[in-house]
């Protein structure tokens, strides 16, 4: 066997496949009824009663990318971005689970890094108090928590892939009152997620994660579909190794615009989310604040400022064929045999900066300087969206990003760049 083929095969001795293996393994040794059904309505499915339901899922991204001026990037002009499979469903009634892999390096697309991706149970007698465990996104921002194929844009908003925790292994308390009119998440988790990784691989440990999220003003039946206004905050507080440790910032093109910093002490992610969807119109919009503590840090091992993430975007779409955004846009004439399907336009404005809390003397770029010599990224984004039918998505992104410090710009001495996209989705 190559050492390629070693490296893949190398994943069975993690746990995530000991998981799959052992679900595999009782659904072959569990005696199958004569009730039991394979039903291919959206998607392959085996039912048997209340008992089992196995949902087989195929998920596939291809971009295609162009930049102005060349901008030579690691993995080319076109990325196979995603190819997924994932078993769901639910047994024994009261039981709901889920196994999903990153399978891209085997159609030629660049290795995964974290290729397992969910893998949990969630227990769900109690409506208001569900508990899950297992690998899945810690419960911090709304733009991160939303499926990488249900975005308005090819790529998620910088905030969420910098800032946001992402998937991490644990477990969390969720559920909703008031007539869904109230939604909370809680969990615990040994570190603070993939996205939080160092250079050395790194992560906070461990991390305290709470999110809610309301409809405060559904029951005063306000005009204009203003009771479907969504209102969210969020916090994730966990500890950081000594190192260079810190959170960084990169740009649309995957190059970093502000580079790790030393740190030591506590990580404090905080946000707030809004989200509307009258009709067939979206307005999103999140901040996140991130401060990270430099104790002991300074040359004289004295403490130094902390040092300061911060981001916001806007967000706005409108489906021009009419279909309801809430939910997800499905289209009422699917291509081809009933019509056009659906087609929407959606603009995004963003910016990220990171820098320190106090500005003591001059502003430097060293790792332990006590005034971080600050940098940003501002973006703007705009896109159209044509959902084919329920199983195909084509997006077009122009983004146009403009780097507060050419010297730190992807294209030295240039601050501002632009980027073309084009995604090809498939999901089952």
């Amino acid at each position: 066997m190559t050492a390629r083929g070693s490296k893949r095969w190398a994943v069975i001795d993690r746990p995530y496949s000991a998981v799959l293996f052992l679900m595999l393994l009782a659904c072959c040794l569990t005696p199958i009824p004569a009730s039991a059904q394979f039903v291919m309505r959206d998607r392959p499915s085996l039912r048997i009663g209340k008992l089992l339901r196995v949902d087989l899922r195929t998920k596939v991204q291809g971009d295609f990318r162009a930049f102005s001026p060349d901008l030579t990037v690691d993995e080319g002009t076109f990325d196979l971005h995603r190819f997924r499979l994932a078993l769901d469903g639910t047994f024994l009634k009261y039981f709901d689970y889920q196994v999903e892999r990153e399978l891209r390096d085997y159609f030629g697309g660049l290795d995964p890094k974290h290729p397992w991706r969910d893998v949990y149970v969630n227990f769900n007698y109690f409506d208001d108090f569900q508990v899950q465990g297992g690998k899945f996104k810690i419960p911090f921002s709304m733009e991160e928590l939303t499926s990488s194929f249900d975005l308005d844009f090819v790529n998620r908003a910088l905030i969420a892939t910098d800032l946001a925790p992402a998937r991490d292994v644990g477990v969390m308390m969720h559920g909703r009152f008031f007539k869904r009119g109230l939604s909370y998440q809680a969990g615990i988790f040994p570190h603070d997620g993939e996205n939080s990784e160092s250079h050395t691989n790194i992560r906070g440990e461990p991390a305290y994660a709470v999110r809610l999220n309301a409809t405060p003003f559904r029951p005063l039946r306000l005009p204009l579909e203003l009771g479907k206004i969504e209102l969210g905050a969020a916090t994730v507080a966990s500890d950081l190794p000594e190192g260079l440790n810190s959170l960084r910032g990169h740009t649309y093109s995957g190059k970093d615009f502000f580079n790790h910093v030393y740190v030591k002490g506590r990580r404090l992610r905080i946000g707030t989310e809004f989200r509307w969807q009258p009709g067939p119109f979206t307005v999103k919009s999140e901040w996140i604040h991130v401060a990270e503590q430099r104790n002991d840090q300074s040359i004289r091992a004295t403490d130094l400022p902390d040092k300061l993430s911060v981001g916001w975007y806007l967000t706005g779409a409108w489906v021009l064929t009419g279909e309801p955004s809430e939910g997800g846009v499905k289209p009422r004439h699917p291509f081809p045999n009933a019509g056009i399907g659906a087609i929407e336009i959606a603009t995004r404005l963003e910016q990220q900066r990171f820098g320190s809390a106090e500005h003591p003397g001059p502003a430097l770029s060293g790792p332990r300087s006590a005034n971080i010599n600050g940098n940003s990224d501002r973006a703007w984004t705009t896109g159209i969206n044509w959902y084919v039918n329920r199983y195909v998505k084509v997006q077009v992104n122009a983004i146009h990003e403009i780097i507060e410090d050419p010297n730190r710009s992807p294209i030295p001495g240039r601050e501002k760049f632009w980027m073309g996209m084009m995604r090809l989705q498939f999901a089952m």
